[in-house]
């Protein structure tokens, strides 16, 4: 299919209730969602027409409770009432807030992150499904009375409402949705994203990804377990397909993490195009999916696999290519790509090249904060390129400390400037202006974001290298901790895969290197054991033995001293529902002694 084609095949609109609405006018019999609720089997679908019907339907009752411009939350259990209810407030002119579905007061980071949402961003309304109505309103029986949202029940509405719907005063101008940034290094923040910003994120994702389907005469489908409160889930899984006008198949992302091979069944079974996953999906696949189970799977027709997260790790390319190559996987399907919430998602991805950019870079150099392509001899560090810049693009590379910008050979922190960047945080507006409207010497005019990640252009594609805050120092020689952890990971049978986490920690005097490992369930530490001893049906291992494994390796790999190392119960550290270690939270919990060890 040509790029022209593509066009074609869809108006310009200038919001998303335009695009929806067009979308079903052209086909609107067409099935465009689909959720497999075990990962397999389809359970339910949802037609243009029948999308149409129930936005107006949702929105005509909403608009009784609550203004335009208003907040409505949005938890829902997996499945296609959360693609109804979004677009049901799109079509009231309201605010749509993604939220994590959660049922039950607790710690856990769910409950954490749907609670910090509400707090930030007062809502108006509170959407769920009827079964789930009720527990998650209880959930937010502390807030004073004149605070509490207005709950609704959005699948309890008959579409017979529809009829009453008033289309609302709406433009590129007029914000979306909030998407709340997934608290890696902070609270949670709401983004504000507008009509634009959005339209044009996926103008740029369609424009760096259509060579992949220009010869095809239909969009094959996407298949997506990615949660839809997170940005890459709602673009991936809604979104961009009813931009592009791909089927999408939507799973929980539970049928994918206790099974992961359902999401490459899905994949076979649908001849699915597009997929897309962080890093930590792929190595899932790696460890837990058997060469049994793929033995039934074509994998010929994923054209475009993205990947994305920091860092994308180019033995992970090399090792799910070779693994999936026997079952027809392409390695030239891998689309690495980079963005975050404030930019809608994409800032840099692609085009489809014949095969991911992975470059070597002098080691020594990088250390130092140079960038040196690396001689055959050199001690050589392999990164994945995430991607070109889209001409509406703009990156700057600057001192993190000062804001100047950086030599062409220096790594610095990525600044971004473009119409997809979201206008604001909401009700922060000095996070606002710290954040969202950074200046560059030499860009007068531009507001640019500031992505807190370190990294460098090269040849025309972007590479990250760090995130500024878990940048480890030592001697003045910089160090990624994602290295360090993966040295210290492989270092024991007895220590959890992708479960490491390190840190450092100020005293007073200098800089303390921390790393905490989580110890496997199926061994068991003690202070004094005999090693590989049976403990019921769990080995035990002595704790200096692992202390002292993950020590040689951190030192022989990189030449650092482990000042402390923690070994802590499998579920100790802390992640995002998205996946990433929250490394701050992780320093702060160790400071406060919070680890309980094993």
């Amino acid at each position: 299919m040509s790029e022209d084609a593509v066009t074609e095949s869809r108006l310009e609109p200038t919001t998303l209730v335009e695009l929806c609405r067009y979308r079903a006018s052209r086909e609107p019999d067409r099935r465009m969602f689909a959720f497999l609720e075990n990962g397999v089997e389809e359970s339910d679908s949802l037609t243009l027409a029948q999308l149409d019907a129930r936005a107006r339907a949702i929105a005509a009752r909403l608009s009784g409770h609550a203004p335009p411009g208003a907040r409505a939350v949005l938890s829902y259990p997996p499945g296609l009432d959360f693609v109804s209810a979004f677009f049901g407030c799109l079509y009231a002119g309201l605010i749509a807030v993604p939220a994590p579905p959660v049922l039950r007061v607790g710690v856990d980071d769910r409950y954490t992150r749907f609670r910090a949402i509400v707090n930030s961003c007062r809502p108006d309304l509170l959407l769920s499904n009827a079964s789930r109505l009720d527990r998650v309103d209880a959930l937010l029986k502390d807030m004073p009375t004149s605070r509490r949202p207005t709950s609704v029940a959005t699948d309890e509405i008959s579409e017979t409402d529809a009829y009453g719907w008033n289309a609302p005063h709406i433009d590129p101008d007029t914000v979306a949705y909030l998407q709340y940034t997934s608290g890696t290094t902070g609270p949670p923040r709401g983004v504000e994203l507008t009509h634009g910003n959005v339209l044009n994120n996926l103008s740029l994702i369609l424009a760096n990804g259509t060579r992949a389907t220009e010869d095809i005469d239909r969009l094959p489908p996407v298949v997506s377990w990615l949660p839809v409160f997170h940005d890459m889930g709602l673009i991936t899984g809604v979104l961009q397909p009813i931009y592009v006008g791909y089927d999408a198949a939507l799973m929980p992302p539970t049928a994918f993490a206790q099974h992961p091979v359902n999401w490459l069944r899905a994949i076979s079974d649908r001849g699915a195009g597009i997929s897309s996953a962080p890093s930590f999906g792929y190595e899932l696949c790696l460890r837990r999916v058997s060469e049994q189970q793929l033995r039934s799977l074509d994998l010929s027709g994923w054209r475009i696999a993205v990947v994305a997260n920091e860092p994308v790790r180019a033995e992970m390319i090399d090792q799910f290519s070779a693994m999936l190559a026997p079952y027809g996987f392409r390695r030239e399907a891998f689309f690495p790509s980079y963005g975050m919430a404030e930019s809608t998602v994409m800032l840099s991805g692609g085009p489809v090249e014949p095969e991911p950019v992975i470059r070597r870079f002098d080691a020594v150099a990088l250390a130092k904060g140079k960038v040196q392509r690396a001689g055959p001899e050199d001690e050589a560090r392999r990164l994945v390129g995430l991607g070109q810049l889209h001409p509406s693009m703009t990156i700057a590379v600057v001192d993190p400390a000062t804001g100047e910008p950086c030599a062409p050979d220096e790594t610095g922190e990525i600044l971004a400037s473009g119409p997809s960047i979201g206008t604001a945080y909401w009700n922060d507006p000095e996070e606002t202006a710290r954040t969202l409207n950074a200046t560059v010497r030499g860009h007068d005019g531009r507001r640019f974001l500031r992505t807190g990640s370190l990294g460098f252009l090269d040849g025309g594609q972007l590479f990250v290298t760090c995130r500024v805050a878990d940048l480890i120092v030592v001697d003045g020689m910089q160090h990624y901790p994602y290295d360090i952890e993966a040295a210290a990971a492989e270092s024991h049978p007895a220590l959890r895969e992708g479960r490491c986490c390190a840190v450092t920690v100020e005293d007073g005097r200098c800089a303390r290197l921390v790393v905490l490992a989580e110890i496997d369930s199926r061994y068991s530490v003690a202070a004094d054991a005999a090693p590989d001893r049976p403990s019921g049906v769990r080995v035990t291992v002595e704790a200096g033995e692992v202390e002292e494994a993950i020590r040689e390796a951190v030192f022989a790999a990189h030449g650092l001293r482990a000042d402390d190392v923690l070994l802590v119960k499998a579920g100790s550290l802390p992640f995002t529902t998205s996946g990433k270690l929250q490394r701050a939270h992780c320093r702060s919990r160790y400071r406060a002694g919070a680890f309980e060890t094993v």
